[in-house]
């Protein structure tokens, strides 16, 4: 067939593709947001999350998952030039362009894809779900399966916003399926990873579909992997120490009224409570990450130390040097704090880390709690209306280990980065945007010791 007949007979049947029932219509223009800044507010229904996007050019196509619901609501994006808005519903994805200094084009999809959990048959048909944990190498453990894999060792990890896996729970039959990458931002660096977008997960006779991972190709936890706390994000989540039980609630239980309340307001992608600090005739107070990824007491950075006059009011005890996913490490002072009070109950002589400055993103939003200090209460963490409850257990009065001040190793990643926030290089796991993403600032971050 001479080429100028196949061209003609190319064109009349793209033409009977377009007129056919069901073709696709051609892509509309997509909205764009301008923006001079990388660090993007989201206005999520009623939850307004404070520089909790980064735009990055690097990433093909960024996502963020919508806090998750079961019903329609409004998501805006709020940049220093404007904002934009989207109605959405459960189960939808909306794409749209963050334009990066009127030149450089990110695109952005905003995802309801993820929801709540189903019961499996394993699970009682209605009311609370109750899961064993254990305290292992200083964080909490669950056990739990992706993707058909045998029974995989998870930390439950409320300073991750994205679930992650390591190489050992590949090799229990976690099958993955690669089909992005992300910059996992934080301490000591950026490191590329992949991610997979389509994955089942189960714990306790809940199940959930959809799971974004982050993949961490050097096991660097004793654990196979990470569950973050979004997947509660619609519950209420309490955690007894005393008989070592994660009991998930549809709502507050009764029994909330034994507990003392205090708010629980996004940090990023994370949440944190108001933490006081008692030096000696002085009292100063701040936010702090929850992180029961964390095996350590608390960390705080170097702006956080030197806004609120650490320096030359605690007792240093000795130095320590912090390592993230990145070469750069980041040295810090381990230091006594006389008192540290949460939800107005005051842990005495509490060994702390303190960051000294450093280049790289600082720990968000200023610092994190880990279980050292958390497990010293029973806690109730009602996601849907940003509260936490504590009420002190039989750990509360034990002294602190004055070694154990080491906090934990923190990986940021960026689901585009892991936080999906980014992994926080010694403290903890966010995955932030990219949302699936981990790091500590913008990105999502992932903290551990």
């Amino acid at each position: 067939m001479p080429p100028s007949i196949r061209r003609t007979v190319r064109r009349i049947l793209c033409l009977l593709i377009l007129s056919a029932p069901g073709a696709l219509p051609a892509q509309e223009s997509l909205p764009v947001l301008r923006t001079h800044a990388t660090q993007v507010d989201i206005q999520d229904g009623e939850v307004l999350l404070k520089g909790a996007w980064t735009v990055d050019p690097t990433v093909a196509l960024d996502v963020y998952d919508v806090r998750r619901s079961a019903l329609g609501k409004k998501v805006t994006f709020i940049t220093d030039l404007g904002s934009l808005s989207f109605d959405v519903q459960p189960g939808r994805t909306y794409d749209f362009t963050l334009l990066l200094d009127d030149k450089v084009a990110c695109p952005t999809r905003i995802s309801t894809l993820t929801q709540g959990f189903k019961r499996t048959a394993t699970a009682p048909a209605s009311g609370p779900v109750t899961i064993p944990i254990s305290i292992s190498h200083g964080k909490l453990h669950l056990q739990g399966r992706f993707n058909d894999s045998k029974p995989l060792d998870l930390i439950f990890d409320t300073g991750a916003d994205i679930q992650v896996l390591y190489p050992s729970a590949l090799r229990k039959g976690a099958r993955l399926q690669f089909d992005g990458s992300v910059n996992n931002v934080g301490t000591g660096g950026r490191v590329l990873r992949r991610t997979s977008s389509d994955n089942h997960l189960e714990v306790g006779g809940l199940a959930w579909d959809h799971e974004r991972v982050l993949y961490i190709e050097k096991q660097a936890d004793h654990a196979d992997g990470i569950v973050g706390y979004p997947v509660f994000q619609d519950k209420v989540v309490e955690l007894d120490f005393d008989r070592m039980l994660m009991i998930v609630h549809e709502v507050l239980p009764a029994h909330a009224s034994g507990f003392t309340k205090t708010a629980m307001p996004p940090a990023g992608t994370l949440t944190a409570v108001e933490t006081g600090l008692g030096l000696g005739a002085r009292r100063e107070s701040g936010p702090l990450v929850l992180d029961t990824g964390g095996s350590g007491t608390l960390t705080v950075n170097a702006a956080f130390a030197r806004a609120h006059g650490l320096s030359g009011a605690v007792r240093k005890l000795g130095n320590s040097t912090l390592g993230g996913v990145g070469p750069a490490v980041i040295r810090a002072d381990l230091v006594l704090l006389p008192e540290l009070t949460l939800a107005g109950q005051t842990l005495k002589n509490v060994p702390i880390t303190v960051e000294l400055p450093a280049d790289g993103p600082p720990a968000p939003p200023g610092g994190a709690l880990f279980m050292e200090v958390l497990s010293r209460f029973n806690l109730l963490f009602d996601y849907p209306r940003n509260e936490a409850y504590f009420k002190p257990n039989a750990r509360f009065s034990a002294p602190f280990k004055m070694g154990s001040t080491r906090p934990p190793w923190v990986i940021p990643l960026g689901l585009a980065s892991v936080s999906a926030a980014s992994l926080f290089a010694v403290t903890s796991l966010v995955a932030k945007r990219r949302r699936r993403a981990l790091g500590n600032q913008p990105p999502s971050p992932i903290h551990h010791p």
